[in-house]
């Protein structure tokens, strides 16, 4: 049952990648026919998340191998690294369009090809929404962190094209002649821009502290599990440290007990055990 599931999860995985990149290839052709930044920004929003998508499946599963001569400690740091640059290239990408927009905009603005842009956005707002309401359902009957992650990929998307075309429909209706027409795209550009850039600030930032190795579990998490060990085993103190590499948390427990004599080597596989098992129950994932 478990291996459907995994197949089911890896077909629908791919089945997005696949539609994200047409929607970030058909995004930069036509941002190149219109001369749209908005249009190319949703593009290449879209292909970036089709590289990330791609990459993510692939880390997910070599963080999982296990330890070997040449990583000792296994492939935990892959999967935090990958989305630390990942987050460089979006913001690199943010603040190249920001600049270029604000420019044009200091110069006058430009009228692009607005009823090919309107269409182009109004076709990635349906589909996307519709593959974002898919994927939010998939993920209720089928809980996965990964198809989670893609429903909010697919959100985000699908409100920058409705914005998108919301701002083209009044372009359009104004007519090239309107003296406010030569602004639109780079004002709309530049207010996506503000909303998408808080996205690679927040990933560069969670996993630059995750590489640092001080991305620490929240205090009620810790508490919970500590309160949960400390009611279940006979021991007078708990010190539990926990971190977050990727999708993995390391927790860390140190025990006193009440004698000094040292447990077997059974018995510290029976608390690790019943660690893992504490921590499964407070933990989703």
């Amino acid at each position: 049952m478990h291996q459907w599931l995994l197949l089911n999860e890896l077909f629908i995985l791919r089945c997005s990648v696949v539609l994200e990149l047409f929607f970030g290839v058909t995004g930069i052709l036509v941002a190149l026919y219109s001369h749209s930044n908005a249009v190319l920004l949703d593009g290449c929003y879209s292909l970036l998340c089709t590289l990330t998508m791609m990459a993510n499946v692939r880390i997910s599963q070599m963080v999982k191998l296990p330890p070997s001569p040449e990583s000792p400690y296994g492939y935990p740091t892959l999967e935090p690294l990958m989305l630390f640059f990942e987050g460089i290239i979006l913001l690199g990408l943010c603040l190249a369009l920001l600049y270029f927009s604000v420019c044009k905009l200091i110069m006058g603005g430009y009228i692009p090809e607005f009823d090919l842009a309107l269409a182009y956005e109004v076709f990635s707002t349906i589909v996307g929404g519709a593959t974002a309401t898919l994927f939010f359902l998939l993920n209720r009957s089928k809980p996965s962190p990964l198809i989670y992650f893609e429903f909010q990929e697919w959100l985000v998307d699908s409100a920058v094209s409705a914005a998108a075309a919301a701002a083209f429909a009044i372009a359009y209706q104004l007519g090239n002649s309107h003296p406010v027409t030569p602004y639109i795209d780079s004002t709309l550009t530049i207010l996506l821009l503000l909303f998408l850039v808080r996205l690679p600030l927040k990933t560069v930032r969670k996993n630059f502290k995750q590489l640092l190795l001080k991305d620490v579990a929240a205090p009620e998490f810790a508490e919970s599990i500590r309160n949960a060990i400390s009611e279940d085993w006979n021991i007078q103190k708990t010190s539990i440290s926990m971190i977050w590499l990727g999708r993995w948390l390391w927790v860390n427990i140190e025990i006193a007990t009440h004698n000094d004599t040292l447990p077997t080597k059974y018995e510290l596989q029976s608390i690790r055990a019943k660690a893992e098992s504490t921590i499964s129950s407070k933990c989703k994932y």
